[in-house]
């Protein structure tokens, strides 16, 4: 029998015997910006937060996204599809993301909510969260109306990701 990595709504599916056509290292490359971005995120949002939970939930976000990344260069150079490191991220990233919402939820009484409102909705931050938000909306939408074993769809994933990650930065800088 054969396991797969399918999403509701994509036109075809990666499964572990599938070797994905058309992805190339450059694409792969790409696909570690979003990953940086998200990192140095978080290193912005830990060192405000002191958190070891929400350490850990980044912790597990950013060595899922690196571990995608890695799949898609081994998928490059040899031809290869090492599936779970394909299929991880499918647990991986929402048990992180977990993390980090309880990390919110038991540090709530340490955070100003009037504080983190004012950051946020503050000029100029507010047009790059803004940004940030919509890039994640458009990923949610790419997630089930794009085939995931498409370079073309994974071209436009990791550019709307990768800016919407930059945004996410570029805000949290500026609060």
């Amino acid at each position: 029998y054969e396991i797969s990595a399918c999403l509701v709504g994509s036109e075809m599916c990666i499964r572990d015997s599938t070797i994905p056509e058309g992805f190339s290292v450059k694409l792969a490359l790409v696909d570690l910006i979003p990953v940086v971005f998200f990192g140095l995120s978080a290193v912005r949002v830990g060192s405000l937060f002191h958190s070891a939970l929400f350490i850990a939930g980044a912790a597990l976000c950013l060595v899922s996204g690196i571990v995608k990344v890695l799949w898609k260069g081994i998928v490059a150079v040899s031809g290869r599809n090492v599936w779970p490191l394909f299929v991880q991220m499918r647990v991986a990233m929402p048990v992180g993301f977990a993390l980090l919402l309880a990390a919110v939820i038991a540090g709530r009484a340490r955070l100003s909510g009037a504080a983190i409102l004012a950051g946020v909705t503050g000029f100029p931050a507010c047009i790059f969260f803004g940004l940030g938000v919509l890039g994640m909306a458009l990923m949610t939408v790419f997630a089930f109306r794009l085939d995931s074993g498409d370079p073309r769809s994974n071209w436009l994933e990791q550019g709307v990701n990768g800016l919407a990650q930059l945004c996410f930065f570029i805000g949290l800088c500026l609060v």
